[in-house]
């Protein structure tokens, strides 16, 4: 993944959340603290295998990759930036054609808030038309949903939505955790990103039948299923 597209999936995460350019550059400003992002990129399966997210907040496995991603699209890499991390893969000639046509993203991120019963009881009882009228960035037509991942088995606000003429859809879990004395709680966020331009070049047909949304959401159930919030609520 070249730099530029590491920074375009943060952004997307930003946008994604509903905040204005304004809040994203303070926002981007302030977790950065004037520091570098840290990029990496990995060889084989193997050595993803062998490495695993994780920040003071939160761990978790790395997707199922292949020897396919690294033969017919770009190696799997990303970047420890904004106090997050970002990850995936797309086609192979993203720098040379200056865009991603076809392509898998997984962003993840964490927040420490102060307790909110209100949304903790509408999570304990699957109440997703609670969130749909909270949050304006949820659209009508986004499909939205409580579910309960990770290894503690989280309650997770659970939202995908389509961007056509982008050419994306984004599946989002919002996992949260609170401490015991309920003053806090954290919120470990995993956005699955599939990129499919709708001008799709021939030379991509092949990748797009073995590189598609189903493909990017059952390789990463890994993320899910391993997921692990940390104890400690300072911000």
């Amino acid at each position: 993944m070249k730099n530029i597209y590491v920074l375009l999936i943060i952004l997307a995460f930003f946008t994604f959340s509903g905040c204005s350019n304004r809040d994203i550059n303070n926002t981007m400003a302030a977790m950065a603290g004037n520091r570098p992002p840290a990029f990496f990129k990995f060889t084989s399966p193997q050595k993803v295998d062998s490495w695993h997210f994780e920040t003071k907040d939160y761990k978790a496995l790395p997707p199922k990759t292949y020897k396919k991603d690294w033969e017919l699209m770009s190696p799997w890499n990303g970047a420890y930036i904004y106090g997050g991390i970002s990850f995936g893969i797309e086609n192979p000639d993203e720098f040379e054609v200056g865009g991603t046509y076809i392509g898998y993203g997984i962003n993840i991120s964490s927040h420490i808030y102060p307790y909110d019963k209100t949304e903790d009881d509408a999570l304990q009882r699957g109440d997703a038309e609670y969130f749909k009228k909270r949050y304006r960035w949820i659209k009508p037509e986004d499909k939205v949903s409580i579910e309960h991942h990770g290894k503690e088995n989280y309650p997770c606000l659970v939202v995908k939505q389509i961007f056509k003429k982008r050419g994306r859809i984004e599946k989002l879990y919002r996992c949260f955790k609170h401490n015991k004395e309920k003053t806090k709680e954290k919120e470990v966020s995993i956005n699955f990103i599939y990129t499919h331009s709708s001008n799709l070049p021939k030379r991509y047909e092949r990748l797009a039948k073995e590189y598609t949304y189903e493909d990017l959401l059952k390789r990463g159930k890994r993320v899910l299923d391993s997921l692990y919030i940390k104890d400690g609520w300072d911000e």
